[in-house]
């Protein structure tokens, strides 16, 4: 075997999620969110390195082109044994590092989330923008594809998706759907979504918001018919609608405001804690849900009222986090110091 297919076939028999190679370091994996060493005793070269990325890229010269000039790259790659694998390449104090997560082949539903019923109104949206926030390896993309895949359960739509890279890989169902990977099969977001516009999209998934060109896209397709759904990394609803605004610039704030307070159907929260019932971790979850207070709110932009509304509107299935975390305590699912310091200093 080579050192690529053992060093994946270690990390699948030890059921790590995530794979560090660093030039002339030791390979570390990550298991049950722990570092700790390969047992492999090899330290690559920095041919090596280039080895394993042309590998990871399937020899694409053009992609070993793009790393060498902007010293990073996230990439897709999927094993021999239908393994998926997100992959980021990186310089660090002149050498090169690739950091590997680990796919799961399996796509949970859901109820295997623990997603909230209430969310099932967005699902049966016709248009608008529903935005998945928290902070990175929160699971956001999971939650996101599981969206996506319950409206390919019961929905005939065409559903494009945007990724960088692709994670999970869709089936067709009732929709037909239409993954493309940055880098792979566009050149980037903005072309992408532009493109989605005369590809007959129902529905578009945008990876990440990571522009101030994408945010106002990805607004103008909520605005002509489209649902959209797409991730940030923000903390909460108010933070997430603040954040939304300061993509543009201050004079047409107004305007802006009025644009979220149309199209913005939502917005879903979350972050991972410690079990206490079992081994793993657990979502704890903020659900917003764009009713006529929260629109008001946001025209008024008196977002810190917004957790006010979120907390006296339990019958409409919006939910606080720090509400979202008392109930898996009562449940004996976690224990209040595994969730106490986020909430410290009024930080949701």
């Amino acid at each position: 075997m080579t050192l690529i297919e053992t060093l994946l076939a270690e990390c699948v028999e030890k059921g790590a999620s995530d794979i560090h190679i660093k030039e002339w370091e030791p390979l570390v994996l990550r298991i049950e969110w722990q570092l700790g060493p390969s047992s492999n005793p090899v330290r690559p070269t920095r041919i090596d390195m280039f080895d394993f990325l042309y590998h990871f890229l399937n020899k694409k010269k053009e992609r070993i082109s793009y790393f060498k000039n902007n010293l990073e790259l996230d990439f897709g790659y999927v094993y021999t044994d239908g393994t998926s694998y997100r992959g980021n390449a990186y310089m660090y104090m002149n050498k090169i590092g690739i950091a590997l997560r680990r796919i799961s082949d399996k796509m949970p539903n859901l109820i295997e989330l623990g997603i909230p019923k209430s969310v099932g109104k967005i699902l049966q949206s016709q248009q608008g923008l529903f935005l998945v926030t928290g902070p990175t390896g929160s699971g956001k993309s999971t939650t996101m594809a599981s969206m996506l895949d319950a409206i390919n359960e019961v929905r005939s739509e065409h559903i494009i998706t945007i990724e960088d890279p692709i994670e999970y890989i869709f089936h067709n169902k009732k929709s037909i759907i239409s993954q493309r990977e940055i880098g792979r099969d566009t050149l980037s977001f903005t072309h992408a979504i532009r493109a989605a516009m005369r590809e007959d999209a129902d529905i578009i998934m945008i990876g990440e918001i990571r522009d101030a060109e994408t945010m106002e896209i990805a607004l103008s397709l909520a605005e002509t018919g489209h649902l959209v759904f797409s991730t940030l990394h923000t903390s909460g609803s108010a933070q997430t609608i603040s954040r939304m605004i300061q993509f543009f610039p201050s004079e047409i704030e107004q305007q802006v405001r009025t644009r979220i307070a149309d199209s913005l159907l939502g917005v879903l929260s979350q972050r991972l804690i410690s079990r206490s019932d079992t081994d793993g971790r657990i979502a704890i979850r903020e659900i917003m849900f764009t009713n006529s207070a929260i629109r008001n709110l946001i025209s008024k932009w008196d977002l810190l009222q917004i957790p006010n509304v979120i907390e006296t509107a339990s019958e409409d299935g919006m939910i606080t986090m720090k509400h979202y975390a008392a109930l898996l305590r009562e449940k004996w699912v976690v224990e209040e110091k595994s969730y106490r310091w986020f909430f410290t200093n009024d930080l949701m």
